[in-house]
This record gives structure tokens, C-alpha cells and sequence, in this order.
């Protein structure tokens, strides 16, 4: 049984750690790091967690075997390289870091110091994206040729300003934070990667200073094209379809994938928890050094497109991903 340190406590820290907590057999949760310890304290208490302030502190304890960074995207890379020189395994909540450079200076500190890092792309576990995967790479569903998707909510009008999630700053482009990061990461696990990106990013709705439409045109390395779209005031979907030479699938919410077909097909899937499947496979990877689903090769090119996404918004122009 492992322990682990998870640094920030806000609504995803605590739906990690409330994941795992008693629940599984590979980890749990020691101590909880925070920059004040009074809003959560209950919540420790019921949790069996230690509070701390002090991140520098908790590396060093040798109780401490592993840290899950649940903080502000901008923090991830310095607390990653951190984490890295006190070789503690480090699993880095998405996305990874807001800019290619700083991905690959914590990439790079990590492997100097021999120290594991992961990247919490938890929808790598749903089933659905499993059996897509596999319906590609044994070609039944013939030559990719297009990718599109949708990944919404109503989150926009949750955070009130003032939070650190309505900040340009933490979440340009809309929801690709939040949300579009996920199917990005999908994408490239499905297709390979990316070569360019056209987008737009528009707020017309929210009251904070957030974009709440972000649209994008995708053309990937292998030659095939994409789409995507994410909304942050809208009601929740998750839409992910793969068109190719011999026929379609598409994700209709997380659970369900429809094939093409005469008659149409549809399969079911049973939910499962995706974080807790994240995090146990961190805990294989320290325990064990099995091989964790995200490279680090992926988890970079993600934040590459993320900043390519962000440039192209801004300057209405089509961007290489490079």
C-alpha cells in the first residue's frame, strides 16, 4: 500500500483522493497539501488525512512515497522538477504544463533524476475509448481519414470571479483546460499526432472573463483532418467520432460507442472510475515500473497543440504545431 501526498485539495483533489481513499488496494492519500488549512480541515478529518503548508517539507519525508499535483496548470512544471529532485514520483493532473518549453524541462528533470512522472489523462481508461483503439488499430475500421468531437458543459457559469480557473492566464481558450484537453489527448492516442490547427475562441454568455466557444480545425501528421468544439455554457456532452475507409464509431457519451452499419450497432459499456484506474496505474508504475498508458512524448505534444490552440485563437490564423 502506497502513500501519497496530494498537492491542492480543491473540488478535483478531493474527487481524487475520495477515488481511492479505502477504496483501493494499491494507495491512499497520507497527507494532503494546501496553502491554508482551515477550508478543508473537516474534510482531512473525515479523509484520515495530515494537512501540511509547507511542499518542500512533505518531499522530503520518506513516508511520502509518490505526489499527485492537483494545483493551478501554471504551478505544474516547477512543482514537477521539484518533485524530481527529491525524486518522489510525480502524476501531474491535465494539462501537463501550459507551454512545450516548461513539458520539457520537467520531462527532462524527471528522467536526469531517474524519477517516474505521469500524466492524468483519466479517459485513456474508459472502455469505450479502449474498444475505439482498437477498432482502429486492427483496421476495421479501414484508413482514418477523420476525427471529430464535442466535449461540453455548463462549467462556465460555476466559478465565480476571482477563482483561479476563470484566469486567461490558467484557462485560455475556453475550455480546453478543462475539457478539450481530454479529447486532444484522446485524439492523439487514436491518430497520431497533430501538424496544424486553426482556431476560435469567443465569450458570449459567461460573466466572467472567460471565452466560453471554442471551435478548431485540425490537419494531423499522417494526413487526415479533425474538428473539435468545447462549450462552457451549454448542457454536458461528450461526442467523439472516427470516420474512416470502411465505416465509423462514435463515442455518444462516455459509455456508449455506435457503429456504422446496416443495421446500426451499439455497445455498452459499464462505467467504471476512471481516476481511481489513473491513479492505481501511477501506483504500478512506482511500485513496479510498469509502463504508465501516456508517454511522455504524448503528454508533451499535447501541450504543444494546447499552445498551438491558444496562438491560433488569439491571432485568427492558421498555426503549426511543430
Amino acid at each position: 500500500m502506497l502513500n501519497l501526498a496530494m498537492v491542492g485539495l480543491g473540488r478535483w483533489g478531493q474527487t481524487l483522493i475520495d477515488a481511492v481513499q479505502g477504496r483501493s488496494e494499491k494507495l491512499r492519500f497520507r497527507i494532503g497539501v494546501v496553502r491554508r488549512t482551515e477550508p478543508v480541515a473537516a474534510y482531512a478529518t473525515r479523509q484520515g488525512l495530515e494537512l501540511s503548508t509547507d511542499y518542500a517539507a512533505v518531499l522530503t519525508d520518506p513516508a511520502v512515497q509518490g505526489v499527485v499535483l492537483a494545483t493551478p496548470h501554471s504551478q505544474h512544471a516547477a512543482q514537477a522538477i521539484a518533485a524530481a529532485k527529491a525524486r518522489k514520483p510525480v502524476l501531474v493532473e491535465k494539462p501537463f504544463t501550459l507551454d512545450r518549453a516548461s513539458a520539457e524541462a520537467a520531462v527532462a528533470a524527471c528522467r536526469a533524476s531517474g524519477t517516474p512522472i505521469a500524466f492524468a489523462h483519466n479517459r485513456r481508461f474508459l472502455p469505450a475509448i479502449v474498444e475505439l483503439k482498437r477498432r482502429i488499430d486492427t483496421g476495421l475500421l479501414g484508413r482514418p481519414l477523420h476525427i471529430e468531437g464535442n466535449f461540453s458543459s455548463r462549467r462556465g457559469y460555476q466559478f465565480q470571479a476571482g477563482n483561479w480557473r476563470t484566469a486567461r492566464a490558467e484557462s485560455p481558450a475556453g475550455g480546453m483546460t478543462a475539457h478539450g484537453i481530454h479529447q486532444i489527448d484522446a485524439m492523439i492516442h487514436l491518430v497520431g499526432r497533430f501538424a496544424r490547427v486553426y482556431a476560435r475562441s469567443l465569450r458570449q454568455v459567461i460573466e466572467t472573463d472567460a471565452d466560453d466557444t471554442t471551435s478548431m480545425l485540425f490537419d494531423f501528421e499522417s494526413g487526415m483532418t479533425g474538428a473539435f468544439t468545447t462549450v462552457t455554457a451549454s448542457a454536458p456532452m461528450w461526442r467523439l467520432r472516427l470516420l474512416g475507409s470502411k465505416g465509423w464509431a462514435e463515442m455518444l457519451g462516455e459509455h456508449r460507442l455506435l457503429l456504422s452499419g446496416d443495421p446500426l450497432t451499439e455497445l455498452a459499456f459499464p462505467p467504471i472510475s476512471t481516476e481511481r484506474a489513473e491513479l492505481e496505474a501511477f501506483a504500478d508504475l512506482i511500485e513496479g515500473g510498469k509502463p504508465y498508458p501516456v508517454t511522455a512524448a504524448e503528454a508533451i505534444h499535447g501541450v504543444a497543440v494546447l499552445a498551438a490552440i491558444v496562438r491560433s485563437a488569439a491571432s485568427g490564423t492558421t498555426v503549426e504545431v511543430g
